[in-house]
């Protein structure tokens, strides 16, 4: 007897999880759970959305297990490229720890990791989906922990691995090593002013130098200036000691970005050799393309110049004359400057006379030149205080940069005074209540973090309800409107930030503030403050009012607020429709009505409605499905005709006639086309014709031929009836 071969199994399965060894004691056990946990959780974001029930079971599984942990005050576990450190143990190898979190924490440099007590799961789902994301990016613009900042996540604290730059500068030649020695005694004969500043990160940059040259304990960013020797250079090296990437920082871009910098450095060093070093710059500069020089001398060199600096002498100083005619014509683009303002800049240069005598005409070629691209036969006028009001005078709703006036000191007036003593007793008078407000709607507008927007706007709800109390309904209106645009623009970029904005707002609609709605809804000069209130809080406002039409004593009150409803029907339809079927009689009659003006898309919610045990509920239903005059609505209306009660007849008819006359009229031919319906609701199908006669149509003259051999139904009275009706109307 032969054994049975078994059928082979081609399926592909995922291994299971290697558990970390088991751990002495209970509390690294449950540690060492919990890092599986949180391993488990990363797993799922890396093939499933953040909304997906198996990330929500994992995360809150994981959460569950953080707080179950014995540990005082915040936890912190160290990153290893293949395990996780707590403490002297080492945990994780092999295993999901080492496949989920620690290689993906250290392949985005993260040495270690914070955790506070107060995470919340959402903190946690965050972390997990941008750890993922992080891990597939092939370039990092963002670290890890901003990445996390910018996701609202602060109870997680990711500290990144230092990762300094390299700097070579070679050996340096005994002349400029001699130059580096003169500068540190300088230096250090300098008084100092207090503490060092760091103008980069401390050991953020490693210097490359020859073992066999003088040993340093540290080079400084003055000894760099001085060995460098080349301001381009020296630039792209303060770029990468920001940026952290060498590829990105050579360029003109290095030297248009650190130009500041660079210069700042050159002030710093000997007179003599700055000079020199200037000049290197000046260079520099004309070597970079046209545009990015522009911006450069926009940006940086003109305004140094006319406050009077160094810099912006020493550099100017050492253009041709050509080049420096058109960097001075620059003037003329900025915000903050004029024309006038060349014969400033001609005296700060403290150029040669002869030098100056032939730059002029220069000047002058180049503000005819700009005269005529700009059409016009008069240069720009130099007038100071043409100049002034032109710099001073700010358009409504037009976007003006100020900030080039930074570069330039500010004379402040008697009537500057008197205006800056003005605001600041606007400031003393100004209303504490919308004040708050204002600070709690920009912060919601920015805020990534759902719990911190939830208690800031939390905290300002009461002065909100303050101007609800003292009745200043347009105060109130502009703040609800201001909410809900903020609602709006962060809906697609932090969903979860609009939710808790909705969440929280929805606490200001309670009965009182439905009432207070109501009543003004009865004033045609209030009315309008109803009806945008009711817009900008939409489905908020809802729960409230429905519950207010359900209540015996407010109706006849709340039901004042359908009509501004109905005009924001779009908005809070959806609302309406989650609570239709545990509503009473009173508040579905409204709330069907609201869904009729919402238009498509609700016609089954309606129809739901429509009941012989109600007649006043089915016919507002029915009105509300011929308000909405959507195909789907005209069907529903003909199915009741067709199958539903007899009672529901006589609104269904009525309904069918509220539809389009189109829409109506083809409907009708439809039934009446139809024996059977005809046979079996006859009552119907003549009230039918007669309303069909009235319109004259003369498209139911095949209706009405097929229709008059019922004449001859003796047995059934009601349809010989609808017969001779319709014999009668041919003739």
């Amino acid at each position: 007897m032969t054994n049975p071969v078994g059928k082979t199994d081609y399926r592909v399965r995922r291994t299971p999880d290697k558990p970390a060894p088991a751990a002495a004691d209970a509390g690294m056990a449950a540690i060492v759970d919990f890092l599986q946990l949180l391993g488990r959780a990363a797993r799922q974001f890396h093939t499933y959305p953040a909304t997906s029930p198996l990330c929500t079971d994992a995360i809150d599984a994981c959460h569950r297990a953080f707080m179950y942990l014995d540990v005082d005050g915040p936890f912190t576990f160290r990153v290893t490229p293949r395990a996780i450190v707590l403490g002297d143990d080492v945990v994780g190898g092999d295993t999901i720890i080492e496949q989920e979190l620690a290689r993906p924490l250290h392949r985005v440099r993260v040495a270690s990791v914070e955790v506070e007590r107060g995470v919340s799961i959402r903190d946690w789902s965050r972390f997990c989906a941008t750890l993922a994301a992080a891990a597939r990016a092939s370039r990092q613009t963002s670290s890890f922990g901003e990445l996390l900042l910018d996701a609202g996540v602060a109870a997680i604290l990711p500290r990144e691995t230092p990762r300094p730059e390299v700097l070579d500068i070679g050996a340096p030649p005994p002349a400029v090593r001699t130059l580096v020695d003169r500068e540190r005694v300088r230096q250090a004969s300098a008084v100092a002013g207090g503490p060092a500043q760091h103008l980069y990160p401390p050991d953020k940059g490693w210097v490359r130098v020859d073992p066999g040259a003088v040993a340093d304990e540290s080079i400084s960013l003055t000894d760099l200036t001085v060995i460098v020797n080349e301001p381009a250079e020296l630039a792209a090296m303060l770029a990468r000691l920001i940026d952290g990437d060498g590829a990105d920082a050579a360029g003109d871009a290095a030297l248009q970005q650190r130009y500041d910098d660079v210069v700042m450095l050159i002030s710093a060093v000997d007179p003599r050799l700055a000079r020199m070093l200037f000049s290197k710059l000046a260079r520099a500069v004309l070597r970079l393309d046209a545009d990015t020089r522009r911006t450069l001398l926009r940006s940086a060199v003109l305004p140094s110049l006319l406050d009077g600096r160094l810099a912006g002498e020493a550099v100017l100083g050492e253009f041709p004359d050509v080049d420096l005619a058109d960097a001075l014509c620059l003037l003329l683009d900025l915000e903050a400057a004029a024309p006038q303002l060349l014969s400033l800049a001609l005296d700060r240069l403290r150029l040669p006379p002869e030098r100056r005598t032939t730059l002029t005409p220069l000047i002058e070629a180049k503000l005819d030149e700009r005269a005529m691209k700009d059409g016009t036969a008069d240069r720009p006028s130099t007038s100071f205080d043409d100049q002034a009001r032109a710099l001073t005078r700010l358009d409504y709703g037009v976007a003006a940069n100020l900030a080039e006036f930074t570069a330039f000191d500010l004379s402040i007036s008697d009537q500057t005074a008197a205006t800056l003593a003005t605001l600041r007793d606007a400031v003393v008078d100004i209303d504490g209540a919308d004040a708050q407000l204002a600070c709690a709607v920009g912060l919601a507008h920015i805020e990534p973090n759902p719990a911190v927007v939830t208690a800031v706007l939390t905290r300002a709800l009461p002065a909100l309800r303050l101007f609800v109390r003292d009745r200043r309904w347009p105060e109130v209106t502009r703040w609800v409107a201001r909410i809900a645009g903020v609602e709006e623009h962060v809906e697609p970029l932090r969903p979860d930030v609009a939710a808790a904005i909705r969440d929280t707002i929805a606490t200001l609609c309670d009965r009182p503030l439905v009432l207070d709605l109501a009543q003004l809804c009865g004033s045609e000069p209030t009315q309008r403050y109803a009806v945008a209130i009711v817009a900008a809080l939409g489905p908020s406002l809802v729960p409230a009012w429905l519950v207010a039409l359900d209540d015996s004593t407010d109706r006849a009150r709340a039901r004042s607020l359908a009509g501004a409803m109905c005009q924001c029907a779009r908005r809070v339809a959806s609302a309406v429709a989650r609570r239709l079927p545990s509503l009473g009689a009173s508040a579905s009659r409204s709330a069907v009505a609201v869904l009729g003006f919402a238009g498509a898309g609700y016609e089954q919610c309606i129809v739901e409605r429509v009941s012989a045990d109600d007649e006043r509920t089915s016919r507002e239903a029915l009105r509300a499905l011929a308000r909405s005059a959507t195909a789907k609505a005209a069907a529903l209306i003909v199915g009741q005709l067709e199958q539903g009660h007899a009672l529901v007849h006589p609104a269904a008819e009525e309904a069918l006639w509220r539809l389009p006359a189109s829409i109506a009229l083809a409907k009708t031919r439809e039934l009446l086309g139809r024996r059977e319906f005809v046979t079996r609701n006859p009552q119907s199908a003549a009230r039918l014709l007669e309303r069909a006669a009235q319109t004259g149509d003369d498209g139911f003259d095949p209706v009405l031929e097929r229709l008059t051999s019922l004449r001859f139904h003796f047995w059934s009275p009601a349809i010989a009836r609808v017969g001779a009706k319709a014999r009668e109307l041919l003739q």
